[in-house]
């Protein structure tokens, strides 16, 4: 069994088993990768963070026979300071959403990644609006994506990504609803 160490940020998690979840990560050196996290829904997990969307760290995953198990996690950064505002937190999901909905398992996009992690930030520590920073991010996602320059307000992207991409955020829906 091999351990390798990615820089992820976790962006899906789902229940697995009794005290286990899958999580989504989004690596710089592997793109999108799934692995498991042992025991993390017990009230002592000792990495129960690490599985939580947002967690932005150094994971250490034991690969074997092309699977992963999460076997430990240097936090970077958590952005849960997100959880304490709605409109924020929705932002923050929909920019995971985004990540998770428009790549497919082993991609990687660099200008993706680099504005997602980028966005977060400004959600957690800016000072600025929070539907116009997700905006900013969605113009350029959709230029990361390869669909060139967008400029249009949250509900247009939200329109465009169903059309165009078949994908529907459900963060954003929401948020709109707010």
């Amino acid at each position: 069994m091999d351990i390798v160490s990615l820089d992820g940020l976790c962006i899906r998690t789902t229940d697995y088993k009794d005290n286990d979840k899958l999580i989504t990560l989004y690596c710089a050196e592997k793109g999108k990768i799934t692995a498991t996290a042992k025991g993390v829904k017990s009230a002592k997990a000792k990495l129960k963070f690490c599985a939580s969307p947002f967690c932005f760290g150094k994971y250490q995953l034991a690969a074997k026979n092309g699977r992963y198990t999460v076997a430990g996690c240097d936090v970077y950064d958590g952005f849960f300071s997100l959880t304490a505002d709605i409109e924020s937190y929705y932002c923050g999901g929909c920019v995971l959403e985004v990540l998770d909905k428009t790549t497919a398992d082993g991609d990687f996009i660099g200008a993706l990644f680099t504005s997602a992690l980028r966005t977060l930030k400004d959600l957690c520590y800016g000072e600025g609006d929070s539907r116009e920073i997700l905006r900013g991010f969605l113009k350029e996602a959709v230029s990361a994506l390869g669909f060139g320059e967008r400029d249009m307000s949250l509900a247009e992207f939200s329109r465009y990504f169903y059309s165009s991409l078949g994908v529907k955020l459900n963060s954003l829906s929401e948020l709109l609803r707010l």
